[in-house]
């Protein structure tokens, strides 16, 4: 009877236990798990106990066997003896590895095997991060690229174009081109003077083949990149947006026209030649005040920087010294002043302005370039004289409360912002 109850309670324990014996039972719910063998990821101990020929040791035993049996493939070893043992300096092959050219290492030639050097390998990883942040940032600026997204027209909508044409009214919401504007009906406008001048172009854009390119001396580029030609108008595209006006406007090209404003300034003095300061409120720091050669122009009234159109195959680096020279200086003015004043300019802008002679086919692209007089000198010799397109030209403070013509309002806080003066 002992012997029959043994048998049941053993039948009974072999149902629902397991134990190292009956694992392969089929009532066991609890079947071992597998392991894997991949030795990084178990001890020392249990490599030794259970899985010794897979062990990190054998792997670099082997390793090296391989390198043995073919030196100077894979790396060069050099020996050297410290503290009575001999040490194999690897990092060798990073430098005398085959591919990489090395005398040393040309016991292994087998030109049909093609064995990647660590150095090739690090170039190309370098070439790839390269690309990456060149793609994502603004260290190597390119004349199709822009840095961030671009903000939206506002002075480029006004109503009252000039005293001959009014704009369509384009809501704020309808400026981009994904955005559908079925009711969306243009003023088409190029004004006489711009048709009769033999420096703009043509009245049929068709006749232009070279848009997004330089077009002999024609700069067609634009610094927001490429640019949209209608394949039915055979018109370039305003790349911010809509304007309500079409055709040219007053301006001399189809697409980009390209400007050039020099923003010139000086520390603000008072009559003992010391530098003004000035605070925001009582909480904010005091800084210096700033002043620049500010010109009112003959055709909007408003305050303005003394820029211009940069003529064809012209620097723009000459463009804002002759302007500045044609419309804020006297003629009498020494030219080595000048030349010294504008020798180190400083870029603070480079792209599409807002400006209110912009329209869907034609619109102006500017660089504002910064030219700082530190101690005064040079511009204290400067005679100001209102020359070609302006009525007065002065030394304006510089502030918050400004209300300047097109973008140069932000031109002007770019420079207050570089030298951290007062705004």
């Amino acid at each position: 009877e002992n012997e029959k109850n043994t048998s049941i309670k053993n039948d009974f324990n072999s149902l629902f236990f397991c134990s190292p014996k009956n694992n392969a039972h089929l009532a066991c719910n609890q079947l071992p798990k597998k392991t894997q063998d991949y030795f990084p990821f178990r001890s020392a101990t249990y490599q030794q106990l259970n899985n010794y020929s897979q062990t990190a040791s054998v792997f670099i035993k082997r390793q090296i066997n391989i390198f043995d049996r073919h030196p100077g493939r894979f790396f060069l070893k050099k020996t050297e003896i410290m503290n009575n043992r001999s040490n194999v300096q690897e990092y060798w092959r990073y430098r005398d590895s085959q591919n990489n050219g090395s005398t040393q290492t040309s016991i292994f030639v087998n030109k049909n095997i093609h064995i990647p050097s660590y150095l090739q390998i690090s170039k190309r990883n370098e070439n790839e991060y390269s690309r990456h942040r060149s793609a994502h940032c603004s260290i190597s600026r390119s004349i199709t690229r822009v840095d961030k997204p671009l903000k939206t027209h506002y002075k480029s909508r006004t109503l009252v174009y000039d005293k001959e044409a009014k704009r369509f009214l384009v809501p704020d919401d309808k400026v981009s081109w994904n955005v559908d504007f079925p009711d969306y009906k243009p003023v088409e406008y190029t004004t006489t003077k711009i048709q009769r001048n033999p420096k703009a172009d043509s009245s049929d854009p068709s006749t232009i083949t070279k848009f997004n390119q330089l077009d002999n001396k024609i700069d067609r580029r634009s610094f927001t990149g490429f640019y949209y030609i209608d394949p039915i108008t055979q018109r370039p595209r305003n790349p911010i947006g809509r304007t309500g006006m079409t055709g040219r406007g007053r301006l001399y090209h189809w697409g980009p026209n390209h400007a050039g404003d020099p923003v010139v300034t000086r520390w603000k003095r008072d009559e003992n030649g010391a530098v003004v300061y000035r605070q925001l409120n009582a909480y904010s720091s005091l800084k210096p005040v700033l002043e620049f050669v500010s010109i009112k122009r003959h055709d909007t009234k408003q305050w303005a920087i003394p820029g211009g159109m940069v003529d064809p195959g012209e620097n723009v680096s000459e463009t804002v010294r002759r302007e500045f020279q044609e419309e804020a200086a006297s003629d009498g003015i020494d030219p080595n002043n000048i030349k010294k004043l504008f020798t180190n300019g400083y870029k603070l802008y480079e792209s599409y302005a807002d400006d209110p002679r912009n329209t869907d086919n034609a619109w102006m692209e500017t660089v504002a370039m910064h030219f700082h007089d530190d101690t005064g000198v040079l511009t204290d010799s400067i005679n100001l004289h209102a020359g070609d397109d302006a009525e007065q030209v002065v030394w304006c403070e510089i502030h918050r409360a400004l209300d300047l013509y097109a973008s140069h309002k932000e031109f002007v806080k770019a420079a207050v912002d570089r030298l951290d003066a007062f705004w």
